[in-house]
């Protein structure tokens, strides 16, 4: 009996020690990107939190989906004018999951859906608050098959985020220059706003 309950322990200490899944991609930053340059004098980040969504895994992660977002805003907009300001808000930034398969003897062979929904807003507004113009980005990206337990589960949502949040990237700097063109400066022809230019809140640690 003896030799019996050790042989059955063996495979739970080695899945114990199996290193996490590794995390697909590079860390999220756009510092690297030419910055999109407004015409205004300061750029603010709106430090309000979105709506968590149900099993909401964004808000486990480091970066959290906010936080993932509002890095963007920070490192890609910068002010390049003496008056009107910007303001860079997160409307949605979450990743949820389900259950998927069959399940069987007490839930084994099951897997999970990861869906990540990002949006980002900007807003020009003059010295009295009054909206002068917008441009809002949204994306979704989904993933499945995804292995039912905390390690692989954690490192397919960084994966996801890191995806999705390239798909907002590329969005936004679509629809700000659709929709706020005339607030776009471009070339080297117009100085930084005096006084302190780009407002930027501080994240908070991660």
């Amino acid at each position: 009996m003896r030799r019996r309950v050790l042989l059955l322990a063996l495979p739970a200490a080695a899945c114990a020690s199996s290193p996490p899944p590794r995390v697909e991609g590079p860390p999220i930053g756009y510092s690297h990107l030419t910055q999109l340059r407004l015409d205004v004098a300061s750029v603010e980040i709106d430090g309000r939190d979105p709506l968590p969504g149900p099993g909401d895994l964004g808000r486990e992660l480091s970066p959290s989906a906010t936080d993932a977002v509002r890095i963007m805003g920070r490192d890609r907009l910068s002010a390049f004018g003496t008056e009107n300001r910007a303001v860079f808000s997160v409307p949605r930034a979450q990743i949820t999951r389900d259950r998927q398969g069959g399940g069987g003897f007490l839930g084994g062979g099951a897997t999970e859906r990861l869906e990540a929904r990002l949006a980002a807003r900007l807003e020009i507004q003059d010295p009295n608050g009054r909206r002068l113009g917008f441009a809002e980005a949204e994306t979704s990206r989904v993933r499945t098959g995804v292995e039912s337990n905390p390690a692989a589960r954690r490192a397919a949502a960084e994966s996801l985020l890191r995806q999705a949040m390239f798909d907002l990237n590329t969005e936004f700097e679509f629809q700000l220059r659709r929709s706020l063109r005339p607030y776009l400066t471009e070339g080297p022809g117009r100085g930084p706003a005096p006084g302190g230019g780009v407002e930027r809140e501080a994240l908070p640690p991660s």
